[in-house]
């Protein structure tokens, strides 16, 4: 006898808040029952004896047909009322789109549809979904799932069994910074600018495996706008034709809202490096989210305050605020003030300033550069967005992976300082973190020379290497007047040289760069000093 079957196709309309999946076993993940289900029941996400869920996030880009559809798949089960469930959902990224469920009485039925359906968008069998996508077909995007997602989403709320707020044992000060690093609203609002479709992929469900195949994407794509002649070599096709086909398959590895909108072909340098930045920002969030969610599951998070938590996970040596009206916090406020560029037109609230120590770099500083021959410590600044520290903080400063495009990077690939705050102010967009950023001072070894450019080259990693330099200096019209002793904030920085006073216009330079740009390859030469929360 043929299994009962009932279908339905609808239109769902506005988005309404999710089922939470119930009834999967402890130890397995729990998944959110797909928002556009209808059918009600207890249902949960069939997860197979191998820990498989079925579970499938597809996307299918193509810039020339204006595509950018999703299709959401999901194989259901209502285990009190024996009904099995073959869910599908789709529609343009960005939208709710239309839905239709097909329910069985057996579950061998409702795989049956389920396998039907993927391989029709996909081409491939579901045991088959990490193959290569299939042309012009959909991409499946690989997830990562939380254990007991419901759980951490609850407890994030705030700690004690009996939902009364633990007491911080961190200073006032500390406490404000912690906020402002791990605020889920600056995540959301990020992730809003950057374009990138939280809803159908919500940050830390974004797979690392996806986010390495976007990097490798987009590095492919590099070399085709950096070397005209790739695609007719390589690919024996039309240079134009090929572009579009990695730029569908980048969009439909990294999810994108583009509205109705068109989505535009990455063809020049400036369209990759944005995306090049987001899947940076997307790695530098994953890690401060990371920290939040094991915070939320830990085993003392009914008796520790979730501040203290977070700070205990930075796992720093230390965060100290400094007094302010300390010599120490005075220099670094007027060299946060002085070093301003009117250009930038920045006006500061300096908050709070902290010195920082991570564990073991201070030692890896000193052992990889004590063999330099012409030692140059500067005290430089460094700017990111708030959502990415906890990633630098618990990490350190981070040069992007080998799959990323070099030419993704004004300079090539590196860790970015300045001796102006205004122009590292910039990368704060503090506009998305309530008007309030974060800055860095950082101990920099440069050695002496520079590699020294008046104008970006994606090249300039090589090219300095080439002229036996471990730093390129991006040299700007305007820059310090004159440089003075580090050893007046701190007798720790005595040898480390910071600019002294405003800064002016260089003679006789002609360059492209308006100011200066350091740019360091190797993490080892870098040590964090201080942290800098700034209204501005």
């Amino acid at each position: 006898m043929a299994p009962k079957k009932r279908t339905r196709s609808s239109n769902t309309g506005g988005a309404k808040k999710q089922k939470t999946a119930k009834g999967a076993k402890p130890s397995q993940p729990t998944i959110p029952v797909d928002e556009g289900f209808k059918d009600g029941g207890d249902v949960h996400v069939h997860i197979d004896d191998n820990g498989t869920p079925w579970d499938a996030s597809l996307n299918l880009s193509n810039v020339s047909g204006n595509n950018n559809k999703f299709y959401m798949l999901q194989l259901l089960v209502d285990d009190k009322q024996g009904k099995h469930y073959a869910h599908a959902r789709w529609g343009r990224v960005g939208e709710t789109g239309q839905v239709k469920t097909v329910s069985f009485d057996d579950l061998e039925s409702a795989k049956e549809e389920y396998d039907k359906r993927f391989k029709s968008k996909t081409g491939l069998e579901w045991e088959d979904r990490a193959d290569e996508p299939k042309d012009k077909k959909y991409t499946f995007v690989e997830r990562s799932y939380d254990e007991d997602e419901e759980a951490t989403s609850a407890s994030d709320e705030g700690y004690g069994s009996s939902g009364d707020l633990v007491k911080s044992e961190l200073d006032i000060s500390t406490q404000r910074l912690m906020e402002l690093i791990f605020n889920e609203n600056h995540f959301n609002s990020v992730l809003e600018e950057i374009g990138y479709n939280k809803d159908k992929m919500p940050l830390g469900k974004l797979g690392k495996a996806s986010l390495q195949k976007g990097f490798e994407q987009l590095k492919e794509l590099s070399s085709l706008i950096k070397h005209p002649s790739l695609a007719q070599n390589k690919y024996n096709r039309d240079r134009e034709e090929v572009i579009e086909e990695w730029t569908n398959k980048y969009y439909s590895t990294i999810p994108h809202v583009f509205g109705r909108d068109r989505p535009p072909l990455i063809d020049n340098d400036d369209i990759l490096r944005r995306e090049v930045a987001m899947l940076d920002t997307l790695t530098d969030m994953e890690v401060a989210n990371t920290i939040m969610k094991s915070t939320s599951k830990s085993k003392d998070a009914t008796s520790v305050n979730k501040l203290d938590a977070h700070f205990k996970d930075l796992q720093l040596k230390e965060l100290s605020p400094l007094a302010h009206k300390s010599k120490e916090y005075e220099e670094i406020q007027k060299y946060l003030i002085d070093s301003s560029a009117e250009a930038h037109g920045r006006k500061y609230r300096l908050q709070d300033i902290f010195r920082v120590e991570r564990p073991g770099e201070k030692e890896r500083f000193e052992k990889s550069t004590k063999t330099l021959k012409d030692s140059q410590r500067l005290l430089l600044w460094h700017g990111s967005r708030t959502t990415n520290f906890g990633g630098i903080l618990s990490q350190g400063l981070r040069i992007a992976p080998p799959e990323a495009p070099v030419n993704g990077y004004a300079f090539g690939k590196g860790v970015y300082l300045a001796d102006l705050s205004s122009k590292s102010a910039n990368y704060c967009v503090s506009s998305l973190s309530g008007g309030v950023g974060i800055l860095l001072l950082v101990e920099a070894e440069l050695s002496n020379p520079m590699y020294e450019i008046t104008t970006g080259d994606s090249g300039a990693a090589e090219a300095a290497k080439k002229n036996n330099c471990i730093a390129t200096k991006g040299v700007g019209r305007v820059g310090p007047r004159k440089w003075k002793d580090a050893g007046c904030v701190n007798k720790q920085l005595k040898g480390v040289m910071m600019p002294n006073g405003k800064p002016v216009s260089t003679k006789d330079h002609n360059g492209y760069l308006q100011f200066n740009e350091y740019i360091s390859y190797n993490v080892e030469h870098l040590k964090i000093r201080y942290l800098l929360k700034v209204a501005m």
